[in-house]
Parts: structure tokens; C-alpha cells; sequence
């Protein structure tokens, strides 16, 4: 089991246009919705797998079945703690021949100090009984950026690996506690270290000076460079070809649905790796965002290419 905390649940409204012009009158040639936020990307994913996964996140009383029924397919449990506000909604702007991809996310509802017992203390239930936990994206408004971080030191004293995907103070405070896998962005590690980050090389030194602070495993996401994981002093580079992207709004959350998995099945981890880049590249096929099909991800995993990187002393 995969226990997946992607507390900041969402309705994720797609729109189809040929131009998006600021400060005009722009009209939409389709709009589709779908249970959105990065932790059930990633739920999702491991299920495509044909890994029992379990979410943990908000819900409101219109959308719970949305979810539950979304999910079901894929082997997902779903644990939503009700609010009495409506979940987030988030317009992703798709723009003709995949020219410019706009994205506008609301902030959601604010959630009360019970609520946000209810949410950690039903992540921590579940997660206890899993082989690999996920915290993964924003949290709704009124959690403290610490909760990721005592929610990390919480599991770690179970002796459960926990992953944290996250950004800003979240993803600062979460590594600090020591998770045993972050799986942050170009950006991201940028933020957290200071620094610009430019091409693979400097990738890996830096994804190795993360490990340094007491982070077992670090994979850093670069977009058309592919991937790298770095644990022990080691790091591998992973690499997939090219393929005619119809999306790539959540292959980062795919590609750590695929990390998860291969963890919980004992891969070694230049395998773990490319199960990762073969989620995240097989997203791209899919107008859903974090959708993987688990034909797309048995066609493309031959095809990526794994290497392990000499590093200077």
C-alpha cells in the first residue's frame, strides 16, 4: 500500500482556445473537468500501476462521489475530510498547437484547526500501515509550513519512508526534517539552495550536497533532460526520447508516482529512476493532467536511458 497526502484537493477545469489575449473577450472551444491536485495525480498513477494506493485529502459534500468514482477505477481508496466551502478550482489554459499552457490557481478554502488535526491524524493512519508514503503538493490555507516537516519526523519514528514533493517554506521546513526522498523541481532546488542551477552536472552536484544534510534520496525533475537521482554519494541520470507531448502539466507528479512504486517494490535505484521518467514522459500522452495508462508506461520503458554520473570529489 501507498499512501498518498494530497491534502490540497481541486477541480481541475481544462479550456481549449486558439489565442488567449489579455484584456479581451476569448472564447473557449471545449472545457472539460476532473478531480484534480498533485496528491491524486499521484494516487492516481500508482494505481495505474497496479499498486493499492489510499488519498488523504479535502472534500466537499457535491464532489465526494466525483472523486470517489474518478478514483475507484484505478484501485484508489479515497479518505476525504469534509469542509463546508467548495474545493479549489484550477483553469488550465491550453492554447492551439500547444503554443503556451496558462495556468491560474485559486487558493481554496481555509481550513480550521479540527480540520487540519482531522487531515494529518487520517494521513498518519493510513500511512503507517504503507510500504512508502507521499506528501505531495500545497496545503489548503491556515496549515502552518511546518506540517510537512512534523509529519516527516511523525513517520520516520514508525519507520515508514516518507516522500515530499513541495515548494516554498513547505519544502524548506520538510527538508530539513530529514525526509528519506524529496523530488523538488530545477526552480525549486534553486530556492532551497540559493543558487542558479544550470544543466545536468550541476543538477547532480547539487541533488549530492542535498543528500549531504541527511536526505537519503534526492531526484530533481528537468524537464526535457530527463531526471536524476542522487543517494549515497552516487548519482544516475535518466533520459526518455522525445515523444508529441498532448499535455505535460503533472508528469512531474507521475514521475513520482513511478519513484514510489518502484521504492515499494525494492528496485534497485537506477530502476526506480527510470520507472519515474517512463510516468512522467507516458503523462505527456494524455490531454488529463497527471493521467498515465499503463500500456503508455510499458511502451516507453524500454526507452529510457539510465547512466550513473562520474562525480568530482
Amino acid at each position: 500500500m501507498i499512501t498518498v497526502g494530497g491534502f490540497n484537493t481541486s477541480i481541475d477545469k481544462v479550456m481549449e482556445m486558439a489565442e488567449l489575449r489579455s484584456g479581451a473577450v476569448n472564447r473557449a472551444s471545449s472545457v472539460r473537468a476532473y478531480p484534480g491536485g498533485k496528491g491524486l495525480h499521484v494516487a492516481r498513477a500508482v494505481g495505474a500501476l497496479g499498486e493499492p494506493a489510499t488519498l488523504v485529502g479535502l472534500i466537499d459534500g457535491p464532489h465526494r462521489r466525483f472523486f470517489e468514482d474518478a478514483l475507484a477505477p484505478a484501485g484508489v481508496a479515497f479518505q476525504g475530510t469534509p469542509i463546508p466551502d467548495e474545493v479549489r478550482t484550477c483553469l488550465t489554459i491550453h492554447e492551439a498547437g500547444g503554443r503556451r499552457i496558462t495556468e491560474v490557481l485559486e487558493p481554496g478554502p481555509e481550513v480550521d484547526d479540527a480540520r487540519q488535526r482531522a487531515l494529518s491524524d487520517a494521513f498518519l493512519a493510513a500511512a503507517r500501515n504503507s510500504a512508502v508514503a507521499v506528501l505531495s503538493g500545497s496545503v489548503p490555507r491556515g496549515f502552518p509550513e511546518d506540517v510537512y516537516a512534523r509529519l516527516v519526523v511523525a513517520l520516520r519514528e514508525s519507520g515508514v519512508r516518507c516522500l515530499v514533493d513541495a515548494s516554498g517554506g513547505l519544502l524548506r521546513a520538510a527538508a530539513e526534517a530529514r525526509p528519506f526522498l524529496i523530488k523538488p523541481n530545477r526552480q525549486e532546488v534553486e530556492a532551497l539552495l540559493g543558487e542558479r542551477i544550470e544543466g545536468v552536472p550541476a543538477a547532480a552536484d547539487a541533488a549530492r550536497r542535498l543528500c549531504a544534510r541527511g536526505i537519503a534520496i534526492v531526484v530533481v525533475s528537468l524537464g526535457a533532460e530527463g531526471a536524476i537521482l542522487a543517494s549515497e554519494g552516487r548519482v544516475c541520470h535518466a533520459t526518455a526520447p522525445p515523444q508529441p507531448a498532448a499535455n505535460t502539466v503533472g508528469s512531474g507528479d507521475c514521475l513520482l508516482a513511478g519513484v514510489a512504486v518502484g521504492l515499494a517494490r525494492g528496485l534497485p535505484l537506477d530502476e526506480v529512476l527510470r520507472l519515474g521518467v517512463a510516468c512522467g514522459t507516458a503523462n505527456t500522452l494524455s490531454a488529463e493532467h497527471g493521467y498515465i495508462r499503463r500500456e503508455h508506461v510499458d511502451a516507453v520503458l524500454p526507452q529510457v536511458r539510465t547512466a550513473w554520473l562520474r562525480m568530482g570529489a
